[in-house]
């Protein structure tokens, strides 16, 4: 056996595309690639001819200072040319020229197979020194030798210096418009540096106008200039939006939001991210740049000049988002004025750093949920400064002066400013109750059913907690208990949807939920029924079993649980003297009938006493003495 034999090596027809890879099969790298090499050749202008529709000829022709035959066989004759080693980093320019400072983007030679995206063959016409060469490069299909075949067609005299390529467009095809925003996109702005497409000029991109620039020192690395642009101040909107990548005046894959996917200022969705544009010039990474130039290679320069560019770019945003976010809380506190306005002025702080918080964490929260936010936490202020301190307070025998006076130690005057106002608040609702409850041509429905809904705490210390609202859901399962017939039809039904009216009383139901060991929803813990007569009517027997009525419905309903406690109220001028409560201990039920009468006069009486107490205790004026003369003035000199 000869041992000396040599063997032949072969390629497959997927060998170029596995080498080249984007440069063989994605038209727009292709492309790019190809202007590229123009620019690498010193080019001052390049002639781009592309056809529309395919197939046609594609012709890509440049002033830049072309090749002799030798040059071209050693270039193109042999894989992974070095450029930096053979030609060095800097472009050399022809005479006759425009030079500039240029940094040639080829290092391997791979740009050579950008044609092959378009056609499995091309023509290359290079001239210099008085020479012309036109050479034709074929691919090979399935196993061969060699990937390609360079034959040489002709040489030629010919003026000048440059090099067209040419082929017939059969693939990848692309709509002019398409071509010309791709290369506008990829390719700075340079004097020495034009391109037209069907002979007409490409704009590219311009940055020397950009505002905002700003040059960070990365350690090991260098100088990154980084730019931002606003579509809002320039006047236009662009299509590309992030952070885009620059290096040597040639664009580095696609502006994006890449690597801030975990950051709240920017959703790729939001405004933010859709406004802004932020430009990296980034020179000193050019050998950090994959061949392809569609993305950086994984090194460690790399990373760490894209974290200070990520910690630059978002501590610019939020600089940039301080004004606007100013004005979205003030617009948000506008729409809810009136709630804000009922807050003490330490509430109200609480409120606007609840909202600082809320805008810093989620930046690019819209103004509608924002506005909505804001009345939340109005409410939940006026509930953390009244109900959590009159819980204290309604849980003991108002009669308990050491507990009371435990208590009031424990609080500071703004505190019990806070509650005395809620109990003033309270005197002033039992007043208006007073005088409308027993008069009859009073309206129960829009005058003394939503008094009621606001003074839930007069039926008792449990209600004073604001989870008791009105519930439409077990309304209507009493509503279903009354004929058409029997209730009384509004003109606009869907501006009193928390009532069923009855054509001599009102009902309204509310509730609050039950929850599980995990903080759950787990249905109501408690459904308080309110039936309100009118003015005059006495409550009977006959009152309170239709209330009976409404319990055992809402208990087969199914929309509460055994374990619910139920609690009827049937409220009217008088109370007969064999209308007594009923209570079913065995289905946590209880139906109470009240006069208007006993049960505001003990509100009333619970109320006042302990606004005294507290005001004595605390040494509080609940009036300012200049205010009220001023007020005591303009009262009498109406009557003057």
């Amino acid at each position: 056996m000869n041992n000396d034999t040599n063997l032949t090596l072969t390629f497959d027809g997927s060998f170029l595309e596995d080498h080249a890879r984007l440069i063989m099969t994605d038209a727009k790298t292709a492309l790019v690639e190809l202007i590229a090499n123009c620019w690498d050749a010193g080019a001052n202008r390049i002639d781009i001819v592309w056809p529309d529709p395919a197939p046609d000829n594609l012709k890509i022709k440049d002033d830049g200072i072309g090749m002799s035959r030798s040059e071209f066989e050693r270039r193109w004759l042999r894989f992974n040319y070095d450029r930096k080693r053979e030609q060095g980093e800097q472009v050399i320019f022809p005479v006759g020229n425009i030079a500039s400072h240029r940094r040639a983007f080829g290092r391997n030679g791979k740009g050579r197979f950008s044609m092959f995206c378009f056609s499995n063959e091309y023509f290359i016409e290079t001239w210099k020194d008085g020479k012309s060469n036109t050479f034709c490069v074929k691919r090979n299909n399935g196993l061969s030798a060699l990937p390609f075949n360079i034959t040489h067609v002709k040489e030629i005299d010919k003026p000048g210096h440059g090099t067209e390529i040419s082929g017939e467009l059969v693939r990848n095809h692309l709509s002019i418009d398409t071509i010309r925003d791709l290369i506008g996109s990829k390719f700075i702005t340079d004097p020495t540096f034009n391109i037209y497409v069907n002979e007409e000029l490409v704009k590219l991109t311009d940055l020397e106008h950009l505002f905002d620039r700003q040059t960070i020192f990365v350690a090991d690395v260098g100088e990154i200039i980084i730019s931002c642009i606003d579509s809002h101040k320039v006047g236009r909107t662009s299509k590309q939006h992030g952070v885009a990548w620059w290096v040597q005046k040639r664009l580095v894959g696609e502006p994006s939001w890449r690597g801030f996917d975990d950051d709240a200022y920017l959703d790729a969705r939001s405004t933010e991210a859709k406004r802004y544009t932020f430009v990296v010039e980034a020179d000193i990474l050019i050998d950090d740049v994959r061949e392809d130039w569609g993305e950086f290679k994984d090194t460690e320069r790399f990373r760490q000049a894209n974290r200070a560019v990520r910690n630059a770019v978002l501590k610019k945003l939020r600089e940039l988002m301080v004004d606007e976010h100013k004005s979205a809380k003030m617009a948000a506190v506008r729409e809810n004025r009136r709630e804000m306005q009922s807050l003490s002025p330490d509430s109200r702080l609480h409120v606007g750093q609840f909202i600082d918080t809320v805008q810093a964490r989620i930046p690019t929260i819209n103004q509608k949920v924002l506005s909505t936010t804001v009345e939340i936490l109005s409410k939940l202020e006026q509930s953390r400064s009244k109900y959590a301190l009159l819980d204290q307070l309604m849980k003991l025998n108002p009669d308990d002066i050491d507990n009371l006076n435990d208590i009031l130690s424990n609080w500071s005057v703004q505190e019990a400013r806070i509650v005395l106002n809620e109990l003033q608040n309270r005197l002033k609702l039992i007043e208006s109750l007073t005088g409308l409850v027993d008069n009859p041509a009073a309206d129960e429905l829009h005058q003394i059913h939503p008094l009621f809904s606001q003074g839930l705490w007069i039926f008792g210390p449990e209600y004073e907690s604001i989870q008791f609202i009105s519930n439409v859901t077990l309304l209507r399962v009493i509503q279903d208990l009354f004929q058409d017939n029997q209730t009384v039809k509004l003109d606009n039904p869907k501006r009193r949807p928390d009532f069923v009216i009855l054509p001599n009383s009102t009902i309204g139901v509310y509730a609050s939920d039950d929850f599980n060991r995990k903080g759950e929803v787990n249905g109501f813990a408690k459904v308080l029924i309110i039936e309100l007569k009118k003015g005059g009517s006495e409550i009977t027997v006959k009152e309170r079993r239709q209330a009976e009525d409404y319990v055992l419905e809402l208990r087969k309903s199914g929309k509460i649980q055994p374990t619910t406690e139920l609690v009827a109220v049937v409220l009217g001028s008088r109370v007969s003297g064999d209308c007594t409560e009923v209570n079913w201990p065995e289905q946590n039920t209880r139906i109470t009938p009240y006069s208007y009468s006993v049960i505001l006069r003990f509100a009333h009486a619970r109320t006042f006493n302990l606004l005294e107490k507290i005001r004595k205790a605390k040494d509080i004026e609940l009036s300012d003495p200049e205010i009220d003369r001023v007020l005591q003035v303009e009262t009498q000199s109406q009557f003057v």
